[in-house]
């Protein structure tokens, strides 16, 4: 066979598809055909999950999962706060009386976003695992810090988010006698000391180093592991229901953690 009728032997050259192989593919391309709609079928059906975060509605648990074929009932003067598949939240008042998917037409899942927050959601959220580690830097840890976008936890490493021209702290977890912590700019290597007196939780930014946007810092605490932490500036406090995904874009895990697990509590 010469060169040339190797090129065309697709189209007008004498070698022929045997009548197996074209027997054979309409069902090859049936089957092609199903397993894509049911790969699409399972995209939608994810996309169009909601979660129950807050709940008034007897029945209705937090940490629900609803799907776009569930059928949503809530009586006069009950409500909840439901998490959408584009990670917003939003809160449903009876009487209502729906499905789930009316209220999800036409949105697409962030699934970035929604993969954290079921886990949390759909465990009751965990303490400190998307923090970096869980080392307190104080004696004894006690109860877990609050929700805040002025305080820098000690004991993370990832990015927090700040607001911008807000009285920035530095916070740990116990407030179990005195302690002192360094705080070094990884970038300049500037640094600066601060205090923690007996009783405190919280001891402010120190003046002498300056916040900077994006800039990591480096704790460091005599006889404990180092962490890194990186701040991400906030114009402005992000509206309840834009709270995570706004966390979520700036990479604030920890904060978007604990916001969310204090919301589950009620």
């Amino acid at each position: 066979m010469t060169p040339g009728r190797a090129r065309t032997a697709a189209a007008g050259s004498p070698f022929k598809p045997s009548k197996l192989v074209m027997a054979g593919a309409p069902r090859v391309l049936a089957l092609a055909l199903v397993g894509a709609s049911a790969m699409l079928a399972g995209l939608t059906g994810a996309a169009a999950d909601i979660y129950v975060m807050e709940s008034s509605v007897p029945g209705m648990r937090v940490g629900a999962r609803l799907t776009d074929n569930d059928s949503l009932s809530l009586p006069a003067g009950g409500q909840i706060r439901a998490v959408l598949p584009t990670g917003k939240t939003q809160t449903i008042r009876g009487p209502f009386s729906g499905k789930v998917a009316d209220l999800t037409k036409g949105m697409e899942s962030n699934e970035s976003l929604m993969g954290p927050v079921r886990k949390i959601l759909e465990t009751g959220g965990s303490r400190e695992t998307s923090s970096g580690g869980t080392r307190s830097v104080g004696a004894k840890a006690q109860a877990p810090r609050g929700f805040s976008l002025v305080e820098v936890p000690a004991w993370v490493t990832g990015k927090v988010c700040v607001l911008k021209g807000g009285n920035v702290a530095l916070a740990r977890q116990s407030a179990a006698g005195a302690e002192r912590a360094m705080l070094v700019d990884a970038k300049t290597f500037e640094r600066a000391q601060v205090t923690w007196e007996a009783g405190q939780a919280t001891t402010a930014w120190p003046q002498t180093l300056k916040l900077q946007p994006d800039a990591t810092y480096q704790v460091l605490v005599q006889d404990r592991e180092g962490r890194d932490v990186t701040l991400r500036f906030l114009d402005k406090a992000p509206d309840e229901d834009d709270m995570l995904v706004e966390l979520h874009k700036l990479g604030c895990a920890h904060q978007l953690e604990t916001w969310l697990r204090e919301r589950l509590k009620g």
